[in-house]
């Protein structure tokens, strides 16, 4: 099989991941997307551990710690936005070394789709 192509639907978090690893293993991967720009908005993740250390060798551990957020503090609060009990963070940063941060999705999406950006195929809004 000499002409290795991949054509991956969806530019989230998953399509530029798998093109990423796909060019790397030496396939030609094409992304497409549906919508018309990159989806914004979406709840935080937390780095660290297994996907801190991919993160890492894909390159963008640098830039994930520059935009993301160092939290200190986990607060749960009632309806009033009152605090109602927490804990401390610290611990996490010990137990990882310092590797832990949280980031928004759209920032992890976004990062993704840039480090695959010039070296993948990409359309978006290019499917029905």
């Amino acid at each position: 099989m000499n002409h290795k192509t991949v054509l991956i639907s969806g530019a989230g978090i998953a399509g530029p991941t798998l093109a990423f690893w796909l060019k790397a293993a030496g396939f030609e991967p094409t992304l497409i997307e549906r919508a018309p720009a990159l989806r914004t908005g979406g709840y935080v993740i937390d780095f660290w551990g297994l996907g801190y250390d991919i993160a890492e060798r894909m390159g963008l551990a640098r830039d994930i710690n520059r935009i993301g957020y160092h939290v200190r503090e986990m607060r749960i609060v009632d309806d009033r936005g009152k605090r109602v009990t927490g804990f401390g963070t610290k611990v996490f940063g010990e137990l990882t070394d310092g590797r832990y941060v949280t980031l928004g999705r759209s920032d992890l999406s976004r990062l993704l789709f840039e480090k695959v950006k010039g070296t993948t195929e990409g359309h978006l809004e290019k499917y029905p």
